[in-house]
């Protein structure tokens, strides 16, 4: 098995990557642990981990990451998006570790899917089965920490078991909603093992993935929910305004719901995506062009500047979605008041919308 440790420089190259320049100068503004800044814990990868499922009869491959200084540290569990892959998000996952977190990203069954075969027909194609077993294997995780520091020792005692969060964009908003406790088709999948979730861009009230308006009645667990106004997806019918519903039916206590002015569907991954609603559907994991049957991308659009369209800083988004998810985890796992008043006051960012309950 590979093992590599990287510095946090390499790993903020790769985020780097994925984003536009800033029209504003950041390095002029003053560092802080929410500037959406990378922090000053030098980042250990294991690019590639992997455990055996006896039960499903398959290998899970996972990556981690995690802050090489001694100490013991709070979980995140990231599950991608459909058809997207596990390194899709090192923009986020790099900025958490950075920040003294221990990042773990399962690569699902449908990792990769995005990039060959119809992407629309094998998102509504989804059943019940393959969502059960995106749960399974981020509970596998979580039941299989002894087996996980046995083959990995740099991972030794580095993990804080009882402070643990799941994270999910997309598809995997919806796997870290149905861990916090929200029910599909009647079913629960809750786990009392995680003590908060995030979920960036969630699914509304959905007939396809069994989610009614009473879904979310048991989310008590701490939860952010994110999206933006321009965060759509394949179906016509996932729009932005369906994604608030996550958060409009769940229960009062510990809920946040954060709207990015501008932010697609694809932004949360730090990749440019800020498509009005007049042009062709992007792509809704990874931020390419994507096209539902028998539309036609507008080709003038795709030749504007990129970072033009919609009058948006991709960068400056980017780095709102870093600092008040770390906001929102500090509080909720660190127990940390600066986090939690910088959550309070997100809404002071330019482009971001507040709403809690």
């Amino acid at each position: 098995m590979i093992r590599r440790t990287f510095s946090i420089l390499v790993l903020a190259l790769l985020a780097a990557c994925a984003s536009t320049p800033n029209q504003l100068d950041e390095d002029q503004a003053p560092r802080s642990r929410y500037s959406g800044q990378a922090g000053e814990s030098p980042v250990g990868v294991i690019p590639e981990g992997t455990i055996r499922d006896e039960e499903r009869g398959r290998e899970l491959v996972f990556t981690v990451e995690y802050p090489t200084k001694p100490g013991s540290y709070p979980l995140i569990i990231f599950s991608h998006g459909f058809g997207a892959t596990r390194n899709a998000y090192v923009g986020l996952s790099s900025h958490w570790a950075s920040q003294g977190y221990v990042v773990i990203k399962p690569a699902h069954a449908d990792s990769g899917r995005l990039q060959a075969g119809n992407a629309a027909q094998d998102w509504r194609d989804q059943t019940q089965t393959d969502w059960r077993n995106r749960v399974r294997d981020v509970t596998m995780i979580l039941d299989s920490f002894d087996r996980i520091e046995e083959a990995y020792p740099e991972l030794k005692g580095k993990v804080d078991r009882a402070k643990i969060a799941v994270g999910g964009h997309s598809y995997g908003a919806f796997i870290a909603m149905l861990i916090g406790g929200a029910r599909a088709r009647g079913t629960s999948y809750a786990d009392p093992r995680v003590k908060a979730i995030v979920a960036m861009s969630p699914q509304g009230a959905s007939e396809t993935f069994g989610l009614t308006n009473e879904s979310w009645a048991n989310v008590r667990v701490p939860t952010l929910f994110m999206t933006g106004t321009n965060d759509r997806g394949i179906a016509e019918d996932e729009t932005p305004e369906w994604r608030r519903q996550a958060f409009e039916h769940s229960p009062d206590g510990d809920k946040w719901l954060v709207v990015l002015e501008g932010a697609g569907h694809a932004s949360f991954t730090g990749r440019i995506d800020v498509a009005p609603p007049t042009r062709a559907a992007t792509g809704p994991m990874l931020g390419d062009d994507f096209r539902r049957p028998g539309e036609v991308m507008d080709q003038t659009r795709r030749d504007t500047p990129r970072e033009g369209r919609a009058g948006m800083n991709i960068r400056y988004t980017f780095n709102n979605i870093k600092a008040i998810s770390l906001a929102f985890l500090d509080a909720y796992l660190r127990g940390e008041a600066e986090g939690r008043t910088t959550l309070e006051n997100a809404a002071q960012r330019g482009g971001v919308e507040l709403q809690r309950k």
